[in-house]
């Protein structure tokens, strides 16, 4: 090897052995022997750098000119960007950007209803019109504030779903299903096709005590880590404070509200869940 080709290569061994840093947790060796046998050594240290990358962000930041990068290497930093950044910038910007888009869907979902509705024609419904009685259900009263929240309630799902079905899919779930483990005692989800198949056969008790919040966010790729959880609110009329749900008795969780489940159960105690509301995240 002649001395300008092995100064060529110096920017090549000094990507590879940063990253090998990485991947070990420990300082950088040197990689080239008196032998120069560096080709079977960078083949050994490829898989396991990118793998460490992966495992820490701090590496791939300090990687300089990253478009510079030859074609492996830059490709394994874009995994270690896929894999890490939506766990860490979540816990800012894309946080406001998630309830941005909440808020926005509320906002949508209010005015479609209202303007769709023969009797409101794009207005917000009165005091009146929301405790007026529109039907029986179950030996139950159905009010227009309970008909109207149910309707936006559907159109700010929709569209939180199509919102969401391609940005953020490592961090945000709408409507998972939550139920709490009987061996463990802990709250975990269910995947959607095991909620499915009970539904198709039937087996609702296996859903008794389930918790469904309409958006949740957790940490990228588990569920199970939940970190923040909203739920669509639109009061009627509209100036009413949002409020949970409150569990009656012989319900599974009575005494506790809605919000508190959401707390204890999915945040444990972490922090409180919001309301996503056509005037804005509280």
């Amino acid at each position: 090897m002649s001395t300008r080709s092995l100064a060529s290569d110096i920017p090549l061994l000094l990507i590879l052995l940063l990253l090998a840093g990485c991947a070990t947790g420990g300082p950088v060796v040197s990689m080239l022997s008196p032998s120069r046998r560096a080709p079977v050594q960078y083949a050994q240290s490829t898989d396991s750098a990118t793998a460490g990358c992966l495992r820490n962000p701090a590496c791939y930041k300090t990687l300089p000119g990253e478009e510079a990068v030859i074609p492996w290497v830059s490709r394994a930093v874009d995994a270690a960007h896929a894999a890490t950044t939506m766990s860490v910038m979540l816990e800012g910007a894309d946080i406001k950007v998630i309830e941005q888009v909440l808020t926005d869907c509320a906002q949508k979902a209010n005015e479609k209803v209202n303007s769709e509705d023969e009797e409101l024609q794009g207005r917000e419904p009165t005091r009146e019109q929301c405790k007026k009685v529109v039907r029986m259900e179950g030996g139950k009263e159905v009010t227009r504030a309970m008909e109207l929240g149910a309707k936006k309630h559907e159109v700010a799902l929709d569209c939180a779903r199509k919102a969401f079905a391609e940005r953020f899919t490592q961090n945000v779930r709408v409507e998972p299903t939550y139920q709490k483990d009987s061996r463990t005692r802990l709250w975990r989800w269910v995947d959607p096709k095991q909620v499915e198949e009970w539904l198709q056969l039937g087996l609702t008790s296996m859903l008794w005590g389930a918790l469904v919040p309409d958006i949740v966010i957790h940490v990228s790729g588990n569920p199970n880590q939940v970190r923040h959880v909203y739920d669509f609110k639109f009061t009627c009329p509209a100036e009413n404070p949002p409020s949970w749900r409150p569990s009656t008795r012989g319900q599974p969780h009575y005494p506790y509200d809605q919000g508190a489940m959401y707390k204890e159960a999915l945040l444990e105690g972490r922090s409180k869940p919001s309301f996503a509301t056509p005037q804005g995240i509280k």
